[in-house]
C-alpha cells in the first residue's frame, strides 16, 4: 500500500469514527430526553447512565425541557419581587 493510500484510509477511518460518535451521542441524548419526559427524575437518569446530573441537565435544557425539579422555598423567595434584603 502506498503512502497516499494509507493516508486516505486513515482519513476515512477518522471520519467514520466521528460519524459513529455523533450518532451515538444523538441516540443517547434522545434516550435521556425520553426518560425525563416519561417522568424519571434526573438523579435516576444520572445514576442509570453514570453521567453527572449536570450533563443530564444540559441535555434537558438543549431539548427545551423545563425545570427538572420543583423550586425550593429559598429559591422561591429569591424570585419574589420587592423582597430584596437591601
Amino acid at each position: 500500500m502506498t503512502e497516499e493510500e494509507t493516508v486516505t484510509r486513515l482519513k476515512q477511518a477518522a471520519e467514520a469514527k466521528r460519524a459513529a460518535e455523533q450518532a451515538a451521542t444523538a441516540e443517547f441524548e434522545q434516550a435521556v430526553v425520553d426518560a425525563l419526559r416519561a417522568g424519571l427524575k434526573p438523579k435516576t437518569v444520572a445514576d442509570a447512565t453514570d453521567y453527572s446530573y449536570e450533563t443530564i441537565r444540559r441535555i434537558a435544557r438543549k431539548y427545551g425541557i423545563g425545570r427538572l425539579r420543583e423550586p425550593t422555598v429559598t429559591s422561591r423567595k429569591k424570585t419574589q419581587p420587592g423582597d430584596s434584603p437591601a
